[in-house]
């Protein structure tokens, strides 16, 4: 089992909403984590990069830390300003048994979100887990 996190720093990129010389406190509906988007990017990434691949122990920790980065990445390019992203991704070898993830987190609901996908093929299930959670 492979698991990587990767959080986006990048505080430059990071702007102040404002409204009227006031500094906004939430985001507009339009600048809100996308959880739909999200998916769909996650989705579309590890069916790319996955759909042929073999479940290899020594391979699969640099799959999931690339996967992660580029997830990262793809999100940072939605270029919503005070979010920071975390990205969660388990690769292991598929072999029929369950697994059983939970997360716990303390967040605003209004403004941060998750996206997550699940996939799977013959040698390895890989789970994927976005947070956008607002920079107050």
């Amino acid at each position: 089992m492979s698991i990587s996190s990767l959080t986006d720093l990048d505080y430059s990129r990071r702007t102040s909403e404002d409204v009227g010389g006031l500094f906004a406190l939430r985001p507009s509906f339009l600048n809100k984590f996308n959880s739909r988007r999200a998916h769909e990017i996650i989705e579309q990434i590890l069916s790319d990069r996955l759909k042929d691949a073999t479940y290899d122990k020594d391979q699969a920790p640099g799959w999931a830390h690339e996967i992660a980065d580029e997830i990262r990445k793809k999100l940072i390019e939605m270029e919503l300003s005070r979010y920071k992203y975390i990205v969660n991704v388990t690769i292991m070898e598929n072999k029929g048994e369950g697994i059983r993830m939970e997360c716990s987190c303390y967040w605003d609901p209004d403004t941060d979100n998750l996206a997550r996908e699940v996939f799977t093929n013959e040698s390895l299930t890989c789970v994927a887990v976005a947070f956008g959670v607002y920079l107050y």
